[in-house]
């Protein structure tokens, strides 16, 4: 398996190890090579690909580390499983080093909570209300620690997405958790009435979901985001140099 020649080009372009990537890429996303396939070895690929041994090894790493290859010491270079946790490491960074990251996440978070509420009042089991309420609790023990409260409430949404059962959504607010925490920690420690807003709406977000109406879980994770969206541009504004 290891000596198969794959269906790759001769790279040309100025800049090669970018090039090898992306036929790489390409290849797995077209299934030409699967989650677990051993690639040829350094010697036989550099050749195929017409390129030196160290400009491939530059392609492996990138590739290393976008999590697309791992390296089996001993055994070779493998095609990985895609690890939520790189999507999450590069939203955290996204969100914590660029201007705009934080409404970026927000908007997302609108399009994705707003329906992950709406469903998890219409087809959360008692067990789920359960877990919901208990992790409301948590958030209101936790209201005057700042860490145990960014916890708490990065486990209220998770339990609400649970409750939605989609898988999608779950994964979906899975990977933006890391930077959902970020977007939590700017408010908490630096807006006055950010908890205080939250909890509101976290209340009353549960009690819509103990009830089983959708329409108010829907309309009430809306206001939560909104009350979000005003708190930030607060912040922003008084961030702004003062012309």
């Amino acid at each position: 398996m290891n000596n198969r020649a794959l269906p790759l080009q001769t790279i040309r372009r100025q800049k090669l190890s970018d090039e090898i990537v992306r036929q790489l890429e390409n290849l797995i996303v077209n299934n030409e090579l699967s989650v677990g396939d051993a690639l040829p070895p350094e010697r036989d690929l550099a050749a195929q690909l017409g390129v030196s041994r160290n400009i491939l090894r530059e392609a492996l790493s990138t590739m290393v580390q976008k999590g697309l290859l791992e390296v089996r010491q001993g055994s070779g270079t493998y095609v990985a499983s895609p690890s939520i946790e790189l999507l999450r490491d590069s939203l955290s960074f996204f969100v914590r080093f660029t201007d705009s990251g934080l409404f970026d996440l927000l908007e997302a978070r609108f399009a994705l909570e707003i329906q992950i509420a709406e469903l998890a009042a219409r087809r959360s089991t008692p067990e789920d209300v359960a877990l919901i309420s208990a992790c409301l609790d948590e958030l209101e023990r936790a209201r005057e620690d700042p860490d145990r409260y960014i916890e708490a409430d990065i486990r209220f949404h998770a339990a609400l997405a649970r409750a939605a059962k989609n898988e999608i959504l779950l994964l979906l607010l899975d990977s933006i958790r890391g930077a959902m925490r970020e977007n939590v920690r700017v408010l908490v420690t630096s807006h006055p009435h950010a908890v205080e807003d939250a909890m509101y709406y976290h209340r009353c977000i549960t009690q819509a979901i103990q009830q089983a109406s959708a329409t108010d879980a829907r309309e009430n994770m809306r206001m939560h985001l909104e009350s979000v969206r005003l708190e930030l541009h607060e912040l922003d504004s008084q961030s702004q140099p003062k012309v």
